[in-house]
């Protein structure tokens, strides 16, 4: 469902998705502090993290996914929805950080693709 729709039916779908993906990141934060490094999301509602405290600066995932990835923005007055190349309006962007290697990170998210 794209993330423009206001319907009842986007709602309940966008609000079943954010908490799948909460739930995905806490296994991913999860997995990377047990191999010892240092990780988290950034909450794609409020552009906080969402496990450890928060700064006094949100991190803008759509701006970010702008710039890093060059997707390009759609403008809804109050806010920006990302298009996605190939998913269009249909994502919510969220980042995640960590100080682990990029191999660790691949491995990590191999290993909760096959679980």
């Amino acid at each position: 469902t794209s993330m423009v729709s206001y319907a009842v039916e986007t709602q309940t779908e966008k609000d079943a998705k954010l908490h799948q993906f909460y739930r995905w990141a806490g296994e991913l934060v999860s997995r990377l502090r047990k191999h010892g490094y240092w990780a988290d999301v950034t909450d794609p509602m409020s552009g906080m993290a969402l496990f450890t405290t928060c700064g006094p600066s949100l991190y803008p995932d759509v701006e970010g996914a702008e710039v890093l990835l060059r997707y390009a923005p759609l403008n809804l007055g109050m806010c920006f929805v990302l298009l996605h190349p190939q998913w269009g309006t249909h994502v919510y962007p969220a980042t995640a950080f960590t100080l682990a290697p990029a191999s660790v990170v691949q491995q990590t998210l191999d290993e909760m693709q096959c679980a």
